[in-house]
């Protein structure tokens, strides 16, 4: 509060000062006009001008860089509060909003509230005052002159009403199609060699140059607006000066009005298109902040679908396993994904879930980790509904590993999460239990994404990165499907040495799950559930994809288990 009042006094004292450098040339020249008064007059009031003036400025830059200083520091603490929403929410977030959206938000939108906060917000009261100041100082002095300029006002309130009400919906064209440019662009550039490996850079250039034509279109007519009101703004202020001149003159020929207060008259009259030339910035800040507030609140409203209990149970150990009861979920209300499934995963065994593609695995696995929540049924451990439990209480005894790896840039530590002495030696023993050790060190950089490494290595790399902290249960969702058939072997054997471990794994290649103690069939729910052996035998659902794996393989080895 105390800096925000500094800088309301400085805007003040600015325009206190930048209406007395006028005053004081006026005075000035009247008292060098009379009969034998020295000529000094004149340096005086150039001198007093040139002092106030350079008071004005000093006060309005040190007020400028105040005001940027806490206009920064508020949105710093609005980027951090939407942030860390962002890092608390679930992933159903992401259903409804893309990555190119959501750093709309983060970035373009907090921007916008920073410029009304430090544009429009703090400078207004000395626009204000700017304004009250030269109606008092011009109807003490020259009340004609001050009711030609008072005429002019509703010339300029009109202009700016008028404009406020045409460019909001031009501007939120603007908003709209920079928005679909810049999330086009976030995602477009990352998928660059995709795009070019399958030679659809041609597509993607004409729906760029087409959404970049839309917003050109969009700006040109937003663009235009203003410049119709600038244009009316300065033919209004041309014709106030121009009246001012012609009355102010001839009051100065018959005596009642010197040549100083008509300067000060004039002067003045020039300023006065300032603050609404300031207003029109205001208004095209007003209306990117009220737009972008609007979005930001959206995203600060947006309520999480996974939320912690008030009063949260403990984590109660695996206990008696992994128990889907009767359980539905579905993406949309109207379409349900699969519904009424139970399932049974005892403690230390190894399950697999296999079927055809958009059948719902993936969606299972992730209730399990409660990224989502069932609309249906309850999903427990060790007899307890998982929505009993803290999120992040859960997620330290659950690890996950997915098909769509991420990685951040740094060292291989850092991606491990660990540090210290004690964690480099954990990441190396992690990193030769996954069979890295030989290509990476706890000290090597790894890219965005991992694009120094393979596709293979980064699953790797994020399998160690979930076994860090030893999890009882472990989720892998076609968590080996970059890997060659020898390492991925390998993984599974370095999996199956702990036995206590819970396993969960949504598998597409048969051949990784045969020796799981349970492989279930889903497809929108449970089709059939056995060992490899049993489901063979029973020539259903499983053994035609079984079947149809060996027959695109042609291997005798295959052939013969089968």
């Amino acid at each position: 509060m105390r800096e925000l009042l500094l800088v309301e006094g400085l805007l003040l004292a600015g325009a206190s000062a930048s209406l007395g450098a006028s005053w004081a040339m006026g005075r000035a020249i009247d008292r060098a006009a009379a009969p034998g008064a020295p000529f000094s007059w004149v340096w005086i009031g150039a001198l007093s001008y040139a002092a106030l003036v350079g008071v004005a400025a000093v006060a309005t830059w040190v007020a400028r860089i105040r005001i940027e200083a806490v206009a920064q520091q508020a949105m710093l603490s609005v980027k951090q509060r939407l942030f860390s929403h962002l890092l608390r929410h679930d992933v159903a977030l992401h259903d409804r909003y893309g990555s190119g959206a959501l750093l709309a938000r983060v970035s373009g939108d907090v921007e916008a509230m920073r410029l009304l906060f430090s544009e429009v917000i703090l400078q207004l009261p000395g626009d204000f005052a700017l304004v009250l100041g030269m109606f008092v100082v011009l109807g003490y002095s020259a009340p004609v002159l001050m009711g030609i300029v008072a005429l002019s006002v509703p010339l300029w309130v009109g202009l700016v009403v008028l404009y406020r009400r045409v460019s909001p919906a031009a501007f939120g064209e603007v908003r709209s199609h920079a928005t679909a440019l810049s999330g086009w662009m976030a995602e477009t550039i990352p998928a660059i060699p995709l795009l070019r490996s399958m030679d659809r850079t041609g597509f993607a250039a004409e729906h760029t140059a087409a959404l970049g034509r839309a917003r050109f279109d969009a700006d040109l007519r937003y663009g235009l607006q203003s410049v119709w009101f600038f244009n009316g703004l300065f033919g209004v202020r041309s014709g106030v000066l121009a009246l001012v001149v012609w009355v102010g003159a001839e009051q100065v020929a018959k005596g009642a009005l010197s040549a100083g207060v008509l300067l000060v008259a004039v002067d003045y009259a020039r300023k006065m298109v300032e603050p609404f030339l300031r207003l029109q910035f205001h208004i095209t800040t007003l209306e990117r902040a009220r737009v972008g507030g609007a979005r930001v609140k959206e995203l600060l409203d947006t309520p999480r679908a996974v939320q912690d209990p008030v009063q949260p149970a403990p984590w109660p150990g695996v206990g008696e396993g992994i128990q889907l009861d009767e359980v539905s979920f579905s993406y949309n209300p109207d379409v349900p994904l699969f519904s009424g499934v139970s399932l049974r995963v005892p403690v230390g065994r190894r399950v697999a879930i296999v079927g055809p593609t958009g059948g719902g695995k993936s969606s299972l696995i992730q209730l399990v980790a409660r990224f989502r929540d069932p609309v249906g049924g309850t999903v427990r451990i060790a007899g307890l509904d998982l929505k009993a439990m803290r999120v992040v209480d859960l997620r330290l005894h659950i690890g996950l590993v997915t098909q769509a790896v991420q990685l951040l840039p740094g060292t291989v530590l850092e991606s491990l999460g660990l540090e210290g002495s004690d964690g480099r030696a954990r990441a190396a023993a992690l990193l030769a239990e996954v069979g890295l050790s030989q290509r990476l060190t706890p000290e090597t950089m790894v890219g965005p994404g991992g694009e120094t490494l393979s596709r293979g290595e980064v699953q790797l790399l994020c399998l160690a990165r979930t076994l860090v902290h030893e999890p009882e249960v472990l989720l892998l969702d076609e968590a080996t499907s970059a890997m060659d058939p020898d390492t991925e072997a390998r993984v599974m054997r370095v999996l199956a040495d702990r036995p206590e471990r819970t396993l969960l794994t949504v598998a597409h290649r048969l051949r990784t799950v045969v020796e799981y103690d349970q492989i279930v069939v889903f497809d929108r729910g449970i089709v059939e559930s056995g060992t490899h052996e049993g489901l063979l035998r029973a020539g259903g659902a499983y053994a035609a994809l079984w079947r149809a794996q060996v027959a695109r393989e042609r291997t005798p080895d295959a052939e013969v288990r089968l």
